[in-house]
């Protein structure tokens, strides 16, 4: 990365999306990345949390009556709706189940994001 007229140029990473994966790319100098990780997790019922993923069509989910996705989370789809509500909208197949997880996971990433930006700006990466 540190080669001659390289340096001055982003670096840009296509195709992870794995918070492992995101950190060691961050602290190794790249700019941007992208990936559709999130939204496909998102698509299949999949969650992502601080505490790893939350799959959601799992019938233990099917009586989580006011158990948020994460605590915490400020997304509108943990603000209006818990983990009963989203499992019986997957199990159903309605297509708001798969906007839900998608917007869930995106807000999810961007947090993350955020974070990483504020720990570069801090010289913690």
């Amino acid at each position: 990365f540190e080669e001659g007229h390289r340096r001055m140029k982003p670096r840009h990473l296509l195709g992870i999306a794995d918070e492992e994966s995101i950190l060691h790319a961050v602290s190794c100098g790249l700019d941007t990345l992208d990936s559709c990780y999130p939204t496909k997790l998102g698509r299949h019922g999949t969650l992502m949390t601080k505490s790893g993923f939350v799959r959601v069509k799992q019938g233990k989910y099917r009586k989580a009556f006011g158990q948020k996705v994460e605590e915490g989370c400020q997304c509108a789809t943990c603000q209006n709706h818990d983990l009963a509500y989203l499992h019986n909208l997957f199990k159903m197949k309605e297509p708001l189940a798969v906007q839900l997880g998608t917007q869930h996971n995106l807000f999810y990433m961007q947090s993350l994001m955020k974070n990483l930006r504020e720990r570069i700006l801090r010289n913690e990466i």
